[in-house]
This record gives structure tokens, C-alpha cells and sequence, in this order.
């Protein structure tokens, strides 16, 4: 199955989430300005657990999902740093059943935007547009493993 990369501002992401854009003037965030800088920041707290912080370099897209997984115990959020990345989720069919390649999106995320999943929320690690990239992520992290499953079917991710 062929999934075409959505750009993130123009998918509606609350099925998974919250969707950021650090930069814009939503009301979900707070901007200070000065001769010397910008800053931008959500104005409620990102997440309800506390995080560790991660790094991590995802290899290039055009790509094929086989396997994702899913957090039981926290939300993740997932920001982007100077390259675009893909995200690609899926919603559980039930708590016990697979990700399924048809239920899979690929959401194009660029610098100054950001997401933070839900519980339960089946994703992949993101991957460069054309080259590796690296993001940070946010998660509650070591008393309780992600889980990863083989998607039923293939989810042939395009740009």
C-alpha cells in the first residue's frame, strides 16, 4: 500500500494527539520578542508525565513501515530539529490487534513544529526526507517497555 507524506500543518493530527507550531500565533502558545531574540513556548505543560529526552537519527525516506510500535504508561512528543522528518501512526484497532498498513499516515514535520502523541498511539521511528535526520523526543522512559508489532501489511511511505 502506497501513503503519500501529509505536511503536518495540514493534517488534522487530533486523532492522535496535539499538533505545535512553535512559531505560529495559536493560542496554544506563548511568543516573546526582542531586539535579540524570539522565544516560543506552549503555554500549558507539553505533557502529563515527566520525560526523558531523546535523540535519535532516523535513516532516509522514501521507506517501508514493517513494524511499529506503541507506549501503554506515557504520551511522546516528537520535535524537530533542522531537517524535516516523517512520522508515520496508526490508531489501535483494539488494545490487542497489530497496526494495520491501511490505518497508517505519514505526516511531514519541519522545523519549528512539533507533535505529541497519545497513549497507545502506534508510530515508527521518523525518518529524513532523502537523508537521515535527527529529532528529539520526549517520553517517559525505563519502567515499562515500548511495544513493537509487525504491521499487518506493507505501508510504502512517499514524498
Amino acid at each position: 500500500m502506497k501513503i503519500q507524506a501529509v505536511r503536518a500543518k495540514d493534517f488534522d493530527f487530533s486523532p492522535y494527539g496535539t499538533y505545535y507550531d512553535l512559531t505560529g500565533r495559536e493560542g496554544r502558545m506563548l511568543h516573546t520578542f526582542t531586539a535579540s531574540y524570539e522565544d516560543h513556548m506552549t503555554a500549558a505543560p507539553l505533557m502529563d508525565t515527566l520525560p526523558h529526552l531523546g535523540y535519535t537519527i532516523g535513516a532516509s525516506a522514501p521507506y517501508t513501515v514493517r513494524e511499529m510500535e506503541k507506549h501503554h504508561h506515557t504520551q511522546e512528543a516528537i520535535l524537530c530539529m533542522e531537517k524535516p522528518v516523517i512520522l508515520c501512526v496508526a490508531l489501535a484497532k483494539d488494545h490487542q490487534a497489530p497496526p494495520h498498513a491501511e490505518d497508517v499516515r505519514a505526516i511531514l514535520i519541519t522545523p519549528g513544529e512539533m507533535v505529541v502523541m497519545n497513549r497507545n498511539v502506534w508510530h515508527d521511528a521518523c525518518r529524513g526526507v532523502g537523508e537521515r535526520a535527527g529529532y528529539y523526543w520526549l517520553a517517559k522512559a525505563g519502567d515499562s517497555p515500548a511495544i513493537w508489532e509487525k504491521v499487518a501489511g506493507e505501508a510504502d511511505i512517499e514524498l
